[in-house]
């Protein structure tokens, strides 16, 4: 059953009906929360993080032509150039971190909400926006996330869900549940991150793109090897795998110009991880970082704390010096990023060499790590 919202959360599109109206308002009551404090927007799990899903697969679109509007129209060039603002907050995001791009994501979001609610538009501009509204979404959840602010995050994927199956586009609300699923997993609750990326995979349309189905199939790997379902994780990325080799960059769809045979090797190596198989992941972390480079600093960081991870584990892959060395480059990256969640992964990181810490170069990354923390 779906946990009801109190009195102190506001619904933001949770239990309403799936239309456009309905999601438009909960789009702008969201935009009103933004300096609501954290404590306001409570983690979900289960069927309140599932049903959306459910909803998203089963339910058609309406006609988004506007009517009765007060505002004026909006000319169709205004929304054909909302696409690369949208990829530059991206390109933001991707070099300074979520905590230092939330706020501006958050405006665009409020900015375009207030377009669909007062202005007027004809329905190849409608789709237009409403797909605007959900890339702004996913990536204000994104960024919340990286920040630290799970609640707030799922609350924009969920509205960004809603615009995206305004907008008809079926791939893109594919994606959306795919963070959604991400995050799911890793904030523990892997059962419904398997639900939400299988949802994504029944959902996502007749010619999906390659790229899409093998980052929703990563995201299922990830789930199942949280759940230990060894068997079932490996199919998984078996199939991302055979995806990853048919596709073509260029043929990837905006939001997704990140997911390349490195992404692919580092979500590999973290499964083969969490399934106590270190020696497999430790080859596949390390060529998917080495390929990663330095365009992606924050995914770089994180690239590095995984393999970090991996050395640690008992095995014949451990090396305790090997993990310290790229858990201190990791602290670098860190130290010119904004983002909550890289610096959480280096405390759990340290909590993982504790054991070790009578070793010299284990000992030197466990004190720059509790003094990024503090910071």
């Amino acid at each position: 059953m779906v946990r009801k919202p109190t009195p102190a959360e506001p619904d933001l599109g949770l239990s309403v009906p799936w239309n456009k109206q309905d999601t438009v308002e909960a789009a702008a009551g969201l935009g009103r929360g933004e300096d609501v404090e954290r404590r306001t927007f409570l983690a979900l799990s289960g069927a309140a993080l599932t049903a959306p899903a459910h909803q998203w697969l089963v339910h058609e679109p309406e006609s988004l032509t506007s009517t009765l509007r007060s505002g004026s129209r909006i000319p169709a060039g205004l929304a054909d150039r909302l696409p690369p603002m949208i990829a530059e907050l991206r390109r933001m995001d991707d070099v300074a971190g979520g905590g230092a791009m939330l706020s501006l994501a958050q405006q665009e979001f409020s900015w375009v909400t207030a377009l669909l609610n007062r202005a007027t538009y004809d329905e190849a501009t409608g789709r237009k926006l409403y797909a605007a509204l959900a890339e702004l979404g996913q990536l204000a959840g994104w960024a919340a996330y990286d920040d630290g602010q799970y609640g707030l995050a799922q609350r924009y994927c969920i509205i960004a869900l809603r615009a995206a199956h305004s907008a008809g586009d079926r791939p893109l609300g594919a994606h959306i549940l795919g963070c959604m699923a991400q995050q799911s997993t890793q904030q523990g609750n892997p059962t419904e991150a398997v639900t939400l990326s299988e949802t994504a995979l029944a959902g996502a349309g007749h010619g999906a793109p390659a790229s899409l189905l093998a980052v929703l199939y990563e995201r299922q790997a990830e789930g199942l090897a949280r759940l230990h379902e060894a068997r079932a994780c490996m199919v998984a990325i078996d199939k991302a795998q055979t995806l990853v080799e048919r596709m073509q960059p260029s043929d990837n769809p905006p939001w997704l110009y990140w997911v390349s045979r490195a992404s692919f090797l580092l979500c590999s190596g973290r499964a083969l991880t969490k399934l106590d198989r270190a020696d497999r992941a430790v080859p596949l972390l390390e060529e998917g970082a080495q390929l990663l480079g330095d365009i992606y600093p924050r995914d770089r960081q994180l690239a590095l704390i995984r393999l970090a991870e991996a050395l640690v584990r008992p095995g014949e892959q451990q090396d305790m010096e090997a993990a310290a060395h790229h858990g201190m480059k990791a602290i670098w990256i860190a130290e010119s990023l904004t983002s909550g969640r890289g610096v959480q992964r280096i405390r759990e990181l340290e909590q993982q060499m504790a054991p070790h810490a009578t070793l010299p170069a284990a000992r030197d990354f466990m004190e720059r790590a509790r003094e990024l923390a503090v910071r």
